[in-house]
């Protein structure tokens, strides 16, 4: 199994440990299409719009993922708004399963020789408008050879003075199998329920703000079955390999807020946070910035900084200590850690098409943590890019 590789995503990635589940979390986070996600783009067209994008990353000496998404959005009648997408994630590389102390200090080691794989994923959404009340139901599923997921949600959302203040409220559940492809025996659920409450204000012509809080509790299996820790005791015949355990539940606490304020003829400032905590002893902060820059009627640059940080959960760990305990998993996205993402993105208009190109960069690093990090924590270094095109109609 690939291990997910997004610095803002490492906490989303401990939540779904088949391939490129956190990959295709941040994707479908940024063009909103999430089960329980704010619409970012609302209202983007007066009939509908359709899209194609095409996602590519590749971490240095490991993963690479590519992954082409498709999806539309059709309003009926003066009440009703279809949307939908599709996409494929393909990942081939070579990932890090097993933490060994052999050399003297504990090190990451690429057990498995090479990893392809294949996920296919959709979802879709119905929306039915009453005056200033919007209700909304989702379904969304997704495939791959060792993880299946099942999920609904389910949304409200009211306008009230003239638009300028909506609320939101919405609930989700997802139900998944874990297999492995080293296990054929392996067959395990894990079941989720999400909710979330949200604002979105204008407080004048230039400015937006939107705060959001999600809090989901989940119970089954959150082992990854593809990790494990290898430990070399002094004097000792042999070494302990203790697999990948984790609590059976978690429980977590997210809120995210926006800022959007608007320089006219020159451009848009966005800046966002969101903390995040578990019962797993997970904090993390994500900071991001960002200038939207209006070069001419057709043209617009926004170039981006984000910052993220977390502490370790309380059962990391890089070697089985004596008695081996209930809960231990040197899986470094647990670790203590932080990380800088800048990017950039092109966006050209021309009628009723929109092209946008983004390039950016990971980092993430023990000593980007303020006070430090893990010991030990193996530096990630990462490029993607995402081309995306969408007609409006």
């Amino acid at each position: 199994m690939a291990e997910a590789p997004w610095a803002e995503a490492a906490v989303a990635a401990t939540d779904e440990p088949q391939k490129g589940g956190a990959l295709a979390a941040l994707l479908q986070a940024a063009l909103a299409l999430p089960v329980l996600a704010l619409p970012v783009r609302a209202a983007a067209a007066d009939v509908g719009e359709i899209g194609f994008a095409v996602l590519g990353y590749k971490e240095r000496g490991l993963m690479k993922i590519s992954e082409p998404l498709a999806w539309a959005r059709v309003e009926i009648g003066d009440n009703w708004t279809l949307s939908g997408s599709a996409l494929v994630d393909i990942i081939t590389g070579a990932s890090p399963e097993l933490v060994s102390n052999e050399s003297g200090s504990p090190m990451r080691t690429v057990t498995g020789a090479s990893i392809s794989d294949r996920r296919t994923a959709g979802d879709v959404k119905l929306t039915r408008r009453f005056g200033g009340l919007s209700l909304s139901a989702s379904r969304a599923v997704s495939n791959e050879e060792d993880y299946r997921s099942r999920a609904f949600g389910l949304e409200a959302a009211l306008e009230l003075e003239g638009k300028l203040t909506t609320f939101n409220a919405g609930y989700g559940k997802s139900n998944d199998r874990v297999r492995s492809a080293d296990d054929p025996l392996l067959d395990e659920r894990r079941d989720t329920k999400e909710y979330l409450l949200g604002a979105t204000q204008v407080l004048s012509p230039t400015d937006v703000v939107q705060s959001t809080l999600q809090w989901s509790r989940g119970k089954g299996y959150y082992n990854d079955p593809y990790k494990g820790t290898l430990t070399f005791y002094p004097g000792a015949d042999l070494p302990v390999l203790l697999p990948d355990t984790r609590p059976s539940s978690r429980n977590s606490l997210a809120w995210l807020t926006r800022l959007r304020h608007h320089v006219p003829g020159h451009g848009t400032l966005q800046a966002s946070y969101r903390y995040f905590h578990d019962d797993w002893g997970i904090s993390a902060h994500t900071f991001e910035v960002a200038w939207e820059a209006a070069l001419s009627e057709s043209w617009s640059l926004r170039p981006a900084l984000r910052y993220y940080t977390q502490s370790s959960a309380d059962f990391y760990g890089r070697v089985v200590p004596q008695p081996p305990p209930e809960a231990l998993s040197s899986d470094q996205r647990l670790a203590a850690f932080g990380g800088l993402s800048p990017s950039l993105r092109a966006t050209w208009r021309w009628e009723s098409l929109t092209f946008e190109a983004t390039a950016g960069y990971y980092y993430n690093a023990a000593n980007l943590r303020p006070g430090g990090g893990e010991a030990g924590f193996v530096p990630l270094r990462a490029y993607y890019g995402l081309a995306s095109v969408v007609k409006t109609f």
